[in-house]
């Protein structure tokens, strides 16, 4: 296969302004809050909304996950494995390493790291590691556009007719390709991400913490699946057919989530997400608050922006994905602003407030995938079970003020965030096999 002719579209790097949009989804929040509490018979709309999205949590909670059968393990496509790296000298030699350890054939991949305008040690690194492993491809560039724009770059240069991403701190198991590829012999399948786990989750309480929210996660993604509804792309230790990334004209550059962004841009070309829990990738898990609240900021600012720059193409999904889609909407994105007037309404006219239905929902979403998924993955039990559950809860809470901030402030705010990169310190913060 030669290499691709393709060039990204000059469009995706227009910056939308999504001021107007943001607003009027919180002034229409807010409104319908207020009337709720100056009406108390409509209260009854949330009684219903929250009885229609308890069916689709029931059906979603109890649905069994399909086992997903391997065909046929002597597929062999040729794999294109892309990195982008920006200041990744802590951690870029055990990738690399793990990436050519692969139990895969040499002459079957296509690997290739973005230098992404380091300013550290890392291009000295890269090129003692193409010493090393001749077969490595490193492309350099002065850093613009973020991540997306790291793999724009590269990616007209690549051949594989499966591109795998993965961020510069992924540590991947030998048989990951082995494992992951054979599901691309189903044609509806365009995308396939594999679950995240915690290489420091030892470290201290936020990384443990890290480590349960990624199987929670887990839960959730493959039981939203299993009734038909979406899954997410996770950026890192994702796999996507080629001719899908050329028909979507590349990554979205006007976003601060790349993963989440194509997610939609997938489904809209008629393609289903696969998401599997064996194998699993390993990154680091972030060791501060100021840390967890940046990367948990850029997350919820970029799954906020693609409702409002999709919307209403996502409502021609079928009505499976649109009602997933209505219940993690509204529960992730709509209930955390709803929640200040609903609380205004509370204390200054001592009024009941009336979104408690939908608290309750999504604690129990919460607490069921905690102790599903630790119970699964982590073979907890007992006790430790339950003190890992109140824990993980205890965590998530800090979701609510980082989903408040974002809507509120893209209302103001006339593009998007600027990038801050997330920092990875390899081996100084881990011992263990998994990391050699």
């Amino acid at each position: 296969m030669g290499r691709s002719t393709y060039q990204p579209s000059n469009n995706i790097s227009i910056h939308r302004d999504r001021r107007l949009k943001a607003t009027l989804v919180v002034l229409l929040t807010w409104g319908f809050v207020s009337l709720l509490h100056l009406l108390p018979q409509t209260q009854w709309f949330i009684v219903g909304l929250t009885f229609v999205l308890t069916l689709q949590m029931l059906r979603m909670l109890m649905a069994k996950p399909a086992s997903l059968v391997i065909e046929n393990d002597a597929y062999l496509p040729l794999v294109s494995i892309l990195v982008p790296a920006k200041n990744e000298s802590a951690v870029l030699a055990d990738l690399v390493h793990s990436l050519f350890h692969l139990n895969y054939p040499s002459d079957r991949l296509d690997i290739w790291i973005v230098d992404d305008g380091s300013t550290d040690e890392t291009p000295q690194i890269l090129r003692k590691l193409q010493t090393q492993f001749p077969a490595l491809q490193v492309h350099r560039r002065e850093s613009q556009g973020g991540k997306s724009g790291a793999l724009n770059t590269v990616f007209p240069f690549t051949q594989g007719e499966i591109l795998l991403i993965c961020d510069a701190d992924a540590l991947l198991t030998a048989n990951f390709l082995r494992q992951t590829l054979p599901l691309f012999q189903k044609k509806a399948i365009g995308a396939v991400q594999v679950r995240k786990a915690i290489v420091n989750a030892d470290t201290n309480f936020l990384t443990r913490c890290q480590q349960m929210e990624m199987i929670c996660d887990s839960f959730l993604q493959t039981h939203r699946i299993a009734v038909g509804g979406m899954t997410e792309l996770r950026g890192n230790g994702m796999l996507v057919r080629r001719e899908l990334m050329e028909k979507c004209k590349g990554w979205n550059e006007d976003t601060v989530t790349d993963d989440l962004d194509l997610c939609f841009k997938l489904y809209l070309v008629g393609v289903e997400i696969e998401f599997v829990t064996v194998p699993s990738i390993q990154e680091e898990g972030v060791t501060t608050w100021r840390q967890l609240w940046h990367q948990h900021y850029r997350w919820a600012e970029g799954g906020y922006q693609r409702f409002l720059d999709y919307f209403p193409q996502i409502l021609t999904l079928g009505w499976q994905k649109e009602i997933d889609l209505l219940l993690f909407f509204l529960l992730q994105f709509l209930l955390p602003i709803a929640l200040i007037p609903d609380l205004l309404w509370a204390i200054f006219y001592s009024d009941r407030p009336v979104l408690w239905p939908l608290q309750t929902l999504l604690s129990i979403i919460l607490t069921v995938a905690f102790i599903a998924g630790l119970y699964q993955f982590q073979s907890l039990r007992g006790l430790s079970l339950l003190w890992a559950t109140i824990q993980g809860s205890f965590y998530m809470a800090h979701w609510i003020p980082v989903m408040m901030v974002v809507t509120l402030k893209m209302c103001v705010q006339k593009q998007r965030s600027r990038w801050i990169k997330t920092e990875h310190r390899g081996k100084t913060i881990y011992s263990d096999s998994g990391s050699k």
